[in-house]
């Protein structure tokens, strides 16, 4: 299974949290003094970033489009070394093959850019520096579930989170989508499958 040189979990941390947090301070300074409807529009924020992930994932990760660099990561390296019945890690280091590079968030936060332009000329520069902390908060939201698809179960049992049945049916629908003959056709949301749903991609794994 191939890894990535000189990985470890706490550079990649530090990288992406240290991005992470530039962009949401940028977010944060735009956004202070927004009005209460801006933060009421936070939900509808998160569902135009699942409809981003689905498009993301459907497309770019799973078709070889440019930037090739995400179906190479994506559909080359992590299907490749999650297939069949056990798709969890035997060791830190192959999250390498789980989480995002740790540039990712740069390129979503440039996909994202011209949303953020909309919004600050449509209706002022806090309601898009409220779309920029929301969409920071999905991206690390992303970042953590799709980790916990791939932890073995023994380490899942350590937490209420991990036992959850939420957390076990998205489990269940991004394994489903990992099998050879799914990867390209179902359950492209690895958070909720609203965009799934809303798009006729989303299909019940069979019961356990």
């Amino acid at each position: 299974m191939y890894t990535e040189p000189g990985f470890t979990l706490r550079r990649q941390l530090v990288r992406t949290l240290a991005i992470a947090a530039a962009i949401a301070a940028l977010g944060g300074w735009l956004a202070w003094g927004a009005s209460p409807w801006a933060w009421l529009a936070v939900p509808a924020f998160w569902l135009v970033a699942n409809l981003f992930e689905w498009l993301i994932h459907y497309y770019p990760m799973h078709r070889p489009l440019v930037p090739r660099v995400l179906y190479t990561n994506h559909a080359c390296r992590h299907h490749r070394a999650f297939t069949g019945p056990d798709q969890s890690i035997g060791s830190v280091r192959e999250l390498s093959l789980v989480m995002m590079p740790w540039y990712t968030l740069l390129f979503v936060f440039i996909t994202a850019s011209p949303v953020v332009a909309a919004l600050w000329l449509l209706a002022g520069p806090p309601w898009a520096g409220v779309f920029v902390l929301a969409a920071v908060a999905y991206f690390l939201f992303y970042e953590t579930v799709h980790t916990l698809h791939h932890l073995p179960p023994a380490v899942l049992r350590r937490t209420w989170w991990g036992r959850s049945r939420l957390l076990a049916a998205m489990r269940a629908r991004h394994h489903h989508h990992h099998q050879l003959e799914h990867m390209t056709k179902v359950n492209f949301n690895v958070t909720f499958a609203l965009a799934d749903r809303l798009l006729g991609t989303h299909q019940r794994p069979p019961a356990a």
